[in-house]
């Protein structure tokens, strides 16, 4: 949740901080660019690049020639001035819709630099949002997040964190530790006047207050999954039809097929989506016995390709001798087993096995239903409220292991216990100003955000 802006740590960034611009769509030819110039000397540096701009009208839009240093017109935009605090950074923002000519937005960039501007670090639009209290850094990160989404799950994960959704659980659970804190330490300073915490209440809210922690914790590699995504490995014996059922699956040319056995020597990676999710799709060699030393080499990554998958794609080939000899016995990865041409199979695919032909497209509806339901198993509808970065899991871990350590047995270690737990969840909002944390998540982010 957005913070109030006075903290003490934010002042560096929110007030007398410098005026930057720097691009707000991403680089290349397009039909359209965005400059975006924020800080306290925004409407001084319009003034010598786009005069015609009236800060007196905000949020209004309005044609302006923008200007060189010599005054000379380089572009005609859309200009849309906006009064801090209700502005993206908080701050006095100016935001230029030009031509998407690189030439042109490097020009204008310059006439804004030229004009007492300086060009933005990454993400730094976003980290005096941040320290204005328009978002908590939780939020912030949602929005790195979705920008870089590629899939329907990782966007709405990332939308209902940037709606608040993970950030307002944070606020509840910080709000029952207060209380207990407050309750505890006031046990100890008037205990004498009868004011006393029962043990049996005190032990109940902790082990309330803990259950929620260690359930958020529990959707940190649901929370992995979504934000990489699912990797799946396709696994079998040479001319099994791995690369067939590979580029079927993507729906493109992606790898090499050959009736020669080895021809796929290395893994090859691709990226589809199934049901909204990321998924990473890798072909692998065939695992037989013997081949040449980069054959053995292929295999030797096929098996440690698999060895770190979420789930295991394994064919066996209706046209190979004898019955399946499946490999893959799961350890801890859902393994999906697949009888590749099966119209070459005359009876009905064995129990517990899907049977499909790449050839004729018989049975591929039913592996894609297989896939899906494996997809969503392995990644769980949590609607935002997941615990999806790594920092997310360390603070919560902290704020965790504070509370378990805490004794009502010994009130005076318990306060300080607790204060430590509140003081992990607010760096998780980024409440606790932390310039090392700070600067490793900003420079994540893409420059003009």
């Amino acid at each position: 949740m957005a913070r109030d802006s006075s903290s003490a740590w934010s002042s560096a960034l929110a007030g007398g901080a410098d005026t930057i611009v720097a691009r707000a769509t991403a680089r290349g030819t397009a039909a359209l660019a965005v400059v975006r110039v924020s800080g306290a000397g925004t409407e001084a540096v319009a003034a010598r690049v786009c005069r015609s701009v009236d800060f007196s009208r905000p949020w209004c839009a309005s044609v302006a020639a923008l200007r060189n240093a010599d005054g000379e017109v380089i572009e005609r935009g859309v200009a849309i001035p906006y009064r801090g605090p209700r502005s993206y950074t908080g701050e006095d923002m100016l935001e230029v819709l030009l031509h998407g000519s690189p030439y042109l937005v490097e020009a204008v960039e310059g006439a804004f630099a030229a004009a007492g501007a300086r060009p933005a670090e990454p993400g730094e639009f976003t980290r005096r949002a941040l320290a204005n209290g328009k978002l908590d850094l939780v939020q912030a990160e949602a929005i790195r997040d979705l920008i870089a989404a590629d899939s329907a799950w990782q966007a709405r994960n990332a939308r209902e964190q940037l709606e608040g959704r993970l950030s307002r659980w944070v606020t509840s659970v910080r709000d029952g530790l207060t209380a207990l804190a407050a309750d505890v330490e006031g046990s100890l300073d008037f205990g004498e006047h009868g004011v006393e915490l029962g043990d049996a209440d005190w032990r109940k809210r902790k082990e309330e207050v803990t259950a929620s922690i260690a359930g958020m914790l529990g959707t940190a590699a649901a929370g992995a999954r979504i934000r990489s995504g699912v990797r799946m490995v396709i696994m079998g014996p040479p001319n099994a039809g791995k690369s067939t059922l590979f580029n079927r699956l993507l729906g493109q040319e992606r790898a090499i097929v050959s009736p020669h056995p080895g021809t796929t020597r290395d893994t090859i990676e691709a990226v589809m989506e199934v049901a909204g999710v990321r998924v990473e799709l890798v072909d692998t060699a065939g695992l037989r016995d013997g081949g040449d030393e980069v054959e053995a080499e292929g295999m030797r990554r096929s098996r440690a390709c698999a060895a770190g998958a979420d789930v295991v794609l394994e064919l066996w080939p209706a046209d190979g001798k004898g019955e399946p000899r499946w490999g893959e016995d799961g350890r801890g990865r859902t393994v999906l087993r697949v009888l590749s041409k099966g119209d070459l199979w005359r009876e009905s695919a064995p129990a517990g096995c899907l049977s499909v032909s790449c050839a004729t497209g018989s049975g591929m509806a039913e592996l894609r239903d297989g896939l899906q339901e494996v997809v969503i198993g392995t990644v769980p509808d949590l609607g935002g409220e997941v615990a999806i970065g790594e920092r997310h899991r360390l603070a919560l871990e902290r704020a965790l292991g504070e509370l378990e350590r805490c004794d009502p047995g010994h009130p005076e270690l318990a306060a300080e216990g607790l204060r430590w737990a509140m003081r992990a969840l607010d760096e998780l909002l980024g409440a606790v100003h932390d310039e090392d944390v700070l600067d490793r998540v900003f420079a994540t982010f893409c420059i003009g955000k």
